[in-house]
C-alpha cells in the first residue's frame, strides 16, 4: 500500500476543521493528524493595537529549522510515489489539467 503525504494549514473553529486541500487530492480514506500551533486563531477583524518596534524585531529574526527537523517533516519525500522526475514540467501539467478542469 503506497502511502502519500499532504501537508496543509488549517484552523480549527466551533469544534471544526477548516482546511483548503490542493486539486490534485484523490476522495478516499485519510488519517488525519493534528500538530496544534500555540499561534492565535485568524479572526476576521484586525489587531486594533499595532506592533511594538520590539515585536517587529522578533518577527524579522530567523529562526532557521536543524537538519534533523526538517528531515522530521512528514511532508520530505512525500512527492517520491508521484514519479517525478522534473518538478517544473509538473507545474505546469498541473497548471494546465487546473485550467482544462475549470474551462478558463
Amino acid at each position: 500500500m503506497a502511502v502519500n503525504y499532504v501537508m496543509v494549514k488549517g484552523y480549527i473553529k466551533d469544534g471544526e476543521l477548516k482546511v483548503d486541500l490542493p486539486d490534485d487530492v484523490p476522495d478516499g480514506e485519510v488519517e488525519v493528524v493534528l500538530r496544534v500551533t500555540n499561534e492565535s486563531p485568524v479572526d476576521d477583524k484586525l489587531d486594533e493595537a499595532p506592533l511594538t518596534d520590539e515585536e517587529i524585531v522578533a518577527l524579522m529574526r530567523p529562526n532557521p529549522k536543524t537538519g534533523a527537523e526538517i528531515a522530521r517533516n512528514p511532508a520530505i519525500g512525500a512527492w517520491a510515489d508521484y514519479g517525478i522526475t522534473d518538478s517544473v514540467e509538473w507545474i505546469k501539467e498541473q497548471r494546465r489539467k487546473r485550467r482544462e478542469k475549470r474551462g478558463w
